[in-house]
């Protein structure tokens, strides 16, 4: 006979080898334009700062429209909303692999970026509900690959697709694989009744919580300290190790590779103490970048450091989610998408900030910027700590 918890364990299973894939494909449209933005600037005949327009106008839709897009589709089923978004992002690809009005692009981007949070927080939702209470964090850390390849390999996965034809050419796969990933969810998607989670009272009420809203406040830091380097990681690898067109997109695909072990470890210990986890992965992303940065020319000093890099970044993309929706878990679906606009608002203060020093200190500062927002992070995370051991907080798995 099938016992109960492999009944239970079928449709997670079922859940996350779907959510995989098309969280990857939706993700690396939001981050494929970075490898991209100089030969779209040339192609367009536009400043560069403007075609960077494609970046950060995705990031600010995602951060003020994510929310209310998510709390609008409340009430419509995951498999819906799922299906949905991906044939959505197929024709907001399509057309900005298509057209020539870079208004309508930036237009279609924004669409993306508010649909974005709905889509990866009803993932979330579905894991939160689906598995067992003790292994919440583990399964948010499964689902959670589809996020880290679609991040760390659309970069580089962008920059050679470009180099093989146009810069056009990886919208076009990236709506060509939507369209293929739409059916498949809307036949094979586990199926899930709307309208399970709280209503529109209890799903606001995690925001009057003051630990959740440090947790918030703990993303923007911390994604601002990875994305102020991460940002600028294709110009030092090809600045400082002087590597040809595709030897950067190698080591950035080796790069992405590596952070698959952040994930592992981070799913390890997701559960247990998301918290002190944090600290150290940060604290290990500070000193890796700095270390990267120190190397200079020399490859084989550089290898280990962005390796460290690698797995730091990935592991603070997972631990973030995580902490926070488990944070907000009665309210997971919101909790991970204010986390998810507090992330993109994190992306863009550190791609300006890292920007900044960069420019007026060149490649080789690129560690500046991450050591000064982890700096910021230190009475957040003080706060966190104390609240959860005062009990002010009745929120589980917050502060240990």
């Amino acid at each position: 006979m099938t016992s109960s918890s492999d009944r239970s364990e079928r449709p997670l299973s079922r859940a996350l080898t779907l959510l995989a894939p098309t969280v990857a494909i939706v993700v690396a449209a939001e981050f494929i334009v970075v490898g991209l933005l100089p030969v779209v600037a040339q192609d367009l005949s536009i400043p560069l700062a403007r075609a960077g327009g494609m970046a950060g106008w995705f990031a600010f839709s995602a951060a003020v429209a994510g929310p209310i897009v998510t709390l609008s589709a409340r009430r419509l089923t995951p498999r819906f909303i799922l299906t949905g978004t991906l044939l959505l992002y197929a024709a907001c690809n399509l057309l900005v692999a298509t057209v020539s009005d870079f208004s309508l692009m930036l237009l279609a981007r924004m669409v993306q970026g508010a649909t974005l949070p709905a889509f990866i927080s009803v993932g979330a939702s579905v894991v939160m509900e689906l598995a067992p209470m003790a292994e919440r964090g583990n399964g948010l850390s499964r689902a959670n690959i589809g996020f880290v390849l679609g991040v760390l390999l659309a970069l580089p996965a962008g920059f050679a697709l470009a180099r093989c034809g146009t810069w056009r050419l990886p919208f076009v796969v990236l709506a060509a694989t939507s369209m293929l990933l739409a059916p498949l969810i809307a036949m094979c998607f586990p199926s899930i009744p709307a309208g399970r989670n709280e209503g529109l009272c209890g799903q606001l009420a995690i925001v009057r919580q003051p630990v959740f809203v440090a947790h918030l406040g703990l993303s923007v830091v911390l994604f601002a300290a990875m994305f102020s380097a991460y940002t600028y990681l294709g110009a030092w690898v090809e600045q400082a190790l002087g590597l040809s067109t595709w030897g950067v997109a190698v080591a950035l695909l080796l790069f992405g590779l590596f952070g698959l072990l952040g994930n592992s470890i981070a799913g390890r210990v997701a559960d247990i103490a998301p918290m002190r986890a944090t600290m150290v992965a940060v604290v290990v992303l500070v000193a890796s970048v700095n270390l990267t940065a120190l190397a200079g020319h020399a490859i084989s000093l550089a290898a280990a450091p962005l390796v460290l890099w690698s797995a730091s970044h990935t592991a603070s993309v997972v631990l973030g989610q995580v902490r926070v929706t488990l944070a907000g878990q009665s309210a997971a679906s919101f909790a991970m998408t204010l986390n998810i606009s507090a992330a993109n608002l994190g992306i863009a203060i550190g791609a300006a900030g890292g920007g900044r020093v960069i420019d007026s200190h060149g490649i080789s500062a690129i560690g500046i910027a991450p050591f000064g927002f982890a700096i910021l992070s230190l009475p957040i995370v003080t706060f966190i700590r104390r609240s959860t051991s005062r009990g002010i907080s009745r929120l589980p798995l917050t502060g240990t």
